[in-house]
């Protein structure tokens, strides 16, 4: 089971990378194709299950064991014991939902620069935190990868 939970947030991981290549890297004036939200909302979903599958096997569903484990983590990493990480990642699923809405039923409708660089500047953050900073091994490596190349794809298209 602990291959799931590693499985579905790196699949997870890997799909809204792909669907933000695909929705960056388009031609300006141009749609993103149409795989490219299906990736981008596919991740969520992993993303979810992943969650799910964590509250299961780590948490036994409890909520605040989750949130003293996010806390031990943090002090361990940061110094401070903030287990409010817990939250921090439903707000990520929250806005990661709300974009995918966006996308999906105002597809022609562009939004401030301003708006999608904050969100950007969320998701990045929180992608760094999870993948690399507390993450080990291959693991780092491979969220270092996803995050210089959203990064990349990020900058390509201004």
């Amino acid at each position: 089971m602990i291959t799931a939970l590693y499985v579905t947030i790196w699949g997870a991981l890997a799909l809204f990378t792909a669907g933000e290549s695909g929705r960056a890297l388009v031609r300006p004036g141009s749609p993103p194709p149409s795989w490219a939200w299906w990736a981008f909302t596919s991740g969520l979903v992993l993303a979810i299950v992943h969650t799910l599958i964590a509250f299961d096997i780590v948490h036994n569903w409890a909520h605040i064991d989750a949130v003293r484990s996010t806390a031990l983590q943090t002090d361990a990493m940061y110094g401070i014991a903030a287990g409010w990480g817990v939250y921090v990642n439903y707000a990520f699923f929250a806005v990661w939902l709300a974009d995918a809405w966006w996308w999906r039923t105002a597809p022609a409708r562009r939004r401030p620069a301003s708006v999608t660089w904050t969100l950007r500047a969320f998701y990045i953050i929180v992608i760094l935190n999870a993948a690399v900073v507390f993450a080990a091994g291959a693991r780092r490596l491979l969220g270092v990868v996803l995050v210089s190349w959203l990064t990349r794809v990020w900058a390509t298209r201004r």
